[in-house]
């Protein structure tokens, strides 16, 4: 007979092959059955039925086959009959339980053995590579949370320095002020700090406070902006209280330019009771000089309100003998009379920016101005008749008294008379003289080129012209007769 394991021819009736120690006569039971059949069997020789769940059998069977080889290699190497039942023990327990192989197939369980072997490889070498990755995201991941503390650690400890410099109480009120903003992100406007006074605290209900002013003039729309930074333990809470624009001006904040005392400018005040800070600036139109428009605003902020009350002086910009100008004003655009009003009234005093106007002084610029808008309406050729009688209205008085006058001429580069009026004309080697329609005599020198006013008819309309002698003009009008000297501009009624 020939085993089936490895197709040597063994004796008859042997219990194993005596080359390779297979078993010979191994059976197993059908699970359908249960009726023994050879080990080799595929279908059941009894019921018919596939071989598939004779799993421990086969297990035990398959352990009892490969003794014999064990053994014999065992003493090849010189084991003992116990050594080599446990080898043989630990061989079985090795297989899978599940695993079950036909016997001419075991001569390849090397090969898969390696190829085990390279896949585990593969396997560890692809868990390497993403334990690798990981482990980078990992330290990518850390190092961003660290980098994040220590930025808010930054953060934590500059609100710690900000809140340490104000709450040092040596620390001027300007520089807390400053301090403060930047801390709070008040700062991007890039205004200037103008003034910062302190407001003491009073009784536990009231907290020190610290109300500044800050400006900025280079821009479109200039503009001002009040804060009020209030004491909260070691820290100052800060809020803005009002802006206020002050659109095509200069804004100047500094006790120079008011030409106030330092002590004065700015302070804390209570007015009716109310806490208030009291300041002052310059607002004058934009590149304004000596001659322009000019102005001063004072300034009166309630804390507790948050409101402001303002009284402006405005007018013309002087300079004083230093050098330094001031705005002379015939008193605050303001008319109203409150409380505040009337305290930044007496403040205005003290402020050398400001020189208010006396009554008398009022009453001359008013006449001034007066005459200044007459003569500006009474310039011109077409208003050279009314310009005339303006001049001449006392010397017209004095001729009807029969005194003889110097009269006030007014000279003229262009006629002063339309040429298509004139009624009558006159000429000798020096002069013309012309009578128009509306009863005006007007002369002119041939020598200097010059037109100039005889007779304006406001005191009765000439109807005749004629020389009286060389250079004397005779005019007859409704109210008399009177004699013009050409050269002397000498004027005398005649009978």
């Amino acid at each position: 007979m020939r085993c089936q394991h490895c197709g040597h021819e063994v004796p008859e009736d042997s219990a194993f092959c005596n080359h390779c120690g297979y078993r010979m006569s191994s059976e197993i039971i059908c699970s359908y059955c249960h009726k023994p059949m050879p080990s080799t069997s595929v279908f059941c020789p009894h019921c018919g039925k596939a071989v598939d769940d004779a799993v421990n059998v086969a297990v035990k069977e398959s352990a009892a086959a490969a003794a014999p080889a064990a053994a014999s290699q065992a003493s090849k190497q010189g084991m003992t009959y116990n050594e080599q039942k446990m080898a043989q023990e630990r061989q079985a327990a090795r297989q899978p339980a599940n695993a079950w192989r036909e016997p001419d197939i075991e001569e390849d369980d090397d090969e898969d053995e390696d190829d085990d072997v390279q896949g585990g490889r593969s396997q560890f070498n692809r868990n390497l590579i993403i334990g690798f990755i990981l482990l980078g995201l990992l330290i990518g991941l850390l190092s961003m949370l660290r980098h994040c503390n220590n930025q808010e650690n930054n953060r934590l400890e500059a609100r710690a320095d900000s809140a340490a410099l104000a709450a040092d109480s040596s620390q001027e009120p300007m520089q807390v002020l400053t301090a403060e903003l930047s801390r709070n992100g008040y700062t991007d406007d890039k205004a200037y700090t103008g003034c910062a006074v302190r407001f003491a605290s009073t009784d536990p209900d009231t907290p020190e406070r610290i109300v500044g002013v800050t400006y900025k003039d280079d821009t479109n729309r200039p503009f001002i902006k009040v804060y009020t930074l209030t004491r909260d333990g070691a820290q100052w809470k800060t809020e803005l209280g009002q802006t206020k624009y002050y659109d095509g001006r200069s804004i100047i904040m500094d006790n120079s330019s008011l030409i106030a005392d330092a002590m004065n400018v700015p302070r804390a005040v209570t007015v009716d009771g109310k806490q208030c800070l009291y300041f002052a600036f310059l607002n004058h139109l934009k590149g304004a000089g000596e001659g322009n428009n000019g102005r001063v605003t004072l300034a009166l902020y309630d804390i507790d309100a948050k409101k402001m009350t303002t009284l402006t002086y405005d007018g013309q910009i002087r300079s004083r003998t230093d050098g330094r100008q001031y705005v002379y004003s015939r008193g605050p655009l303001e008319n109203s009379s409150t409380s505040e009003r009337a305290f930044l009234r007496q403040e205005a005093a003290s402020l050398g920016s400001i020189r208010v106007a006396t009554q008398e002084e009022i009453d001359a610029e008013e006449e001034a101005k007066a005459k200044e808008e007459e003569e500006k309406a009474l310039a011109g050729e077409e208003n050279a008749e009314a310009k005339w009688d303006h001049d001449n209205a006392e010397n017209m008085g004095k001729l009807k008294e029969g005194e003889e006058v110097k009269m006030k001429p007014t000279q003229y580069d262009k006629p002063i008379i339309n040429m298509k009026e004139i009624k009558e004309k006159l000429e000798n080697d020096r002069y013309l003289v012309f009578l128009d329609t509306k009863g005006s005599v007007v002369g002119f020198n041939k020598s200097t080129r010059k037109y100039f006013t005889i007779y304006g008819g406001k005191n009765g309309a000439a109807s005749n012209i004629s020389f009286n002698g060389d250079n004397n003009v005779l005019i007859k009008t409704s109210n008399g007769s009177m004699t013009y000297d050409l050269v002397h501009d000498k004027a005398k009624n005649v009978e």
